[in-house]
């Protein structure tokens, strides 16, 4: 098992997706991005993922981008991200997790590379050593 995270951005054309390449600089994980449902179904099929994070703003188009990356990959787990200020609507199906969260927040989007990389499985590069 790889301990290096890669996870697919799923956002709108021009959306800033700076918040979540911050954290990447201490880290060997990878953040690629998608911008749209052709492409980011052909990023997926350049190399493994670990995890599609899909902004709930990339779901005002219809739901049914989830199935299509679920049928590009199957066994691949779909996360929705919401900012603080979206409605709270129903979990589309498909997704197994629903994150809301301050984008702004630099702190709390490390937490969230960490809690990934905590619920995927992959062990941290960095390991404490006691010292």
């Amino acid at each position: 098992m790889s301990s290096r995270l890669t996870l697919l951005f799923v956002c709108n054309l021009g959306e800033d997706c700076s918040p979540f390449r911050a954290p990447l600089r201490a880290d060997n994980d990878r953040l690629l991005v998608g911008q749209g449902t052709e492409d980011t179904k052909m990023l997926l099929s350049g190399e493994p993922v670990d995890a599609i994070i899909i902004h709930q703003d990339h779901l005002q188009d219809g739901c049914s981008v989830v199935g299509e990356l679920k049928r590009a990959a199957p066994r691949t787990p779909v996360m929705l991200l919401r900012t603080h200020k979206q409605s709270k609507g129903i979990k589309p199906p498909g997704v197994v997790a629903v994150c809301c969260a301050d984008l702004r927040d630099e702190k709390l989007v490390k937490a969230m590379w960490m809690f990934f990389r905590l619920i995927l499985g992959k062990q941290a590069l960095n390991v404490c050593n006691g010292t």
